[in-house]
């Protein structure tokens, strides 16, 4: 049974020993570890492990940079990158588990994206065998399956790469708006900071690329919801998949994870942050900057494709097909062949039942109303969403 995390809870239970910075470049990881005020005791031995993991890994990440930096910097990309994108909680993890099901994809793993330094040389093997074990089966918000081998997204390896990333929020809550708005819009960055980034995802993409031979690559961050120009910059002939969902789910299943990924994550204490006004406040910046990038940048139908949740889970096979003959995409009836299969698989996967205050649904109407306006939605909620 899926066990139910509140913020006491998370905070008096230990967390799990392997942190992401264990993965991360070693300066990134000194600046975090050693120049952060307010450290929360709780998280010493995690905190230890990293320190350890840092130590162990430094030389052979140091000889695989000396070894792959040339092959790395000259990599070209097979085919233009595809980029899926959306508000978390709004099906980005169910439609990248149904496309990575295609073997054209090439995906970066859960093992690669914690240790994005290392996922060319021997450190991996070993560095698999600790976080398989570190792992849970499950995401503990939701029912989704943890595995090495599943996809994950991109932000855990850029937040180990660099200084901006969006994982930060759940590392130093009490920073959480900063962090927020430094990794989604670039507030309060120098400009410095935002060419190692730019450089940053760059490299990473290309290392990819070199571990994925052949593949075309898809990623799935919902940070990136807000980098299409930046990415467009990048890969100039990216292609996104934008997937939306009922506002209402959205909202109290990000408030939900909160406590889970607190426990997990935190390195400074989380009790009194006020995770539902920054849901909204981050749903309301994030939604309307898509918009406005979005309509600026009036990208033609094969590089932007529109879809939601409802539609996927409805009909996976024929939404998904829908988006192959937008985008462009071979190899689509090999595709869907496997995709169908995995989605047949997981027609027992049991959704969540939420409950919101009514004191939340009248802020979400307020100030999230130009989204359900845009999308379709009802302002009342569906029949599996309890305002009590």
């Amino acid at each position: 049974m899926e066990k139910k995390w509140t913020i006491e809870s998370a905070g008096a239970e230990k967390g799990p020993g392997l942190h992401p910075f264990a993965g991360a470049r070693l300066g990134n990881f000194l600046k975090h570890a050693m120049c952060t005020p307010g450290l929360d005791p709780r998280s010493r031995y995690q905190r230890l492990i990293a320190w350890i993991a840092q130590g162990v890994r430094f030389p052979l990440s140091t000889a695989e940079k000396l070894k792959y930096s040339r092959a790395i910097k000259e990599a070209e990309l097979s085919e233009p990158p595809i980029f899926l994108i959306g508000h978390w909680r709004s099906g980005t993890t169910h439609l990248h588990n149904l496309l990575s099901r295609d073997p054209q994809f090439g995906f970066l793993k859960f093992s690669e994206t914690a240790m994005p330094m290392d996922m060319l040389g021997p450190m991996m093997g070993l560095g698999r065998k600790f976080i398989d074990r570190a792992l849970p089966e499950t995401r503990g918000y939701d029912n989704v399956k943890l595995a090495l081998d599943e996809p994950q997204e991109e932000e855990m390896a850029l937040g180990n790469l660099n200084s901006i990333g969006y994982y930060n929020i759940y590392y130093f809550p009490q920073k959480m708006d900063l962090h927020r708005d430094r990794s989604l819009f670039f507030e309060e960055t120098t400009a410095a900071e935002r060419e190692t980034f730019k450089k940053t995802y760059r490299h990473l993409v290309k290392k990819v690329s070199l571990v994925k031979k052949g593949q075309r690559l898809l990623f799935k961050n919902p940070p990136s919801t807000t980098r299409m120009p930046l990415i467009k910059e990048l890969f100039p002939d990216a292609k996104f998949v934008h997937i939306v969902r009922n506002p209402w789910p959205v909202f109290r299943s990000t408030v939900g994870k909160f406590p889970r990924l607190y426990n997990a994550f935190a390195w400074q204490e989380f009790q009194d942050v006020d995770t539902t006004e920054f849901t909204l406040e981050t749903y309301e910046k994030l939604m309307r900057r898509y918009f406005r990038d979005r309509d600026e940048m009036n990208l033609p139908a094969n590089e932007l494709v529109e879809t939601s949740y409802e539609k996927i889970t409805e009909d996976p096979v024929g939404e998904i097909g829908r988006i192959y003959d937008q985008l462009e995409l071979g190899g689509k009836d090999a595709g869907l062949k496997e995709i169908g299969a995995y989605a047949d698989s997981m027609s027992s996967y049991k959704r969540n039942v939420h409950q919101i205050e009514a004191k939340d649904a009248d802020k979400i109407r307020e100030r999230w109303g130009f989204s359900f306006d845009e999308w379709g939605y009802s302002l009342e909620p569906p029949e599996d969403i309890a305002i009590v």
